[in-house]
């Protein structure tokens, strides 16, 4: 039998999870049908069934330029993800903070005007301070969203994230 090159498992892997069998890849690639089916069950192949999900890991593979197996190749891109994921909260927080802030001198800059024409002007900051602080939160909802940040997400979803999924980990 011969040994097959990990482009060769990857080809065997994806047909697998097209929906071939075992008895079709063995005959293909003349490789024993218990080794594909140990290696399927190690890795955590899809039998081609779950489509959706197939089609996230190949995404997330894609957008990574990886696809761990190894213990510390998956240790290092959880890491790598979890760096991504805090950047995207870090800069969420920062976002926050300096709208917090234009929403509050916006508060006080109104309270503070005397005339008609500064209490206008003030009203007016604070009217654009709290469109740009709607907005902000729009679109860090669907960043967390697409980062697959929040906790109430379920995994069935059909998110494309840019973080990392492991192959074969369960939820």
């Amino acid at each position: 039998m011969p040994r097959l090159s990990k482009e060769t498992w990857a080809d065997v892997r994806a047909e697998r999870e097209a929906g071939a069998s075992f008895g079709e890849l063995a005959s293909k690639y003349g490789v024993d049908k218990a080794a594909i089916v140990r290696r399927a069950k190690a890795e955590g192949w899809s039998d081609g069934q779950d489509v959706a999900e197939i089609i996230r890991r190949k995404v997330t593979e894609k957008l990574t330029g990886t696809s761990p197996t190894a213990p510390e190749k998956k240790a290092a891109a959880i890491d790598a993800a979890a760096d991504r994921a805090a950047e995207v909260v870090r800069r969420h927080q920062e976002e926050t903070n300096a709208a917090r802030e234009r929403l509050y001198a916006g508060l006080k800059a109104h309270k503070a005007a005397f005339t008609k024409d500064e209490k206008v002007l003030a009203f007016e900051d604070l009217k654009a301070a709290k469109i740009t602080a709607e907005a902000l939160a729009i679109i860090q909802r669907l960043e967390r969203i697409n980062w697959g940040l929040d906790s109430g997400q379920q995994q069935g979803d059909v998110v494309l994230r840019h973080n990392l999924r492991i192959v074969g980990d369960s939820d």
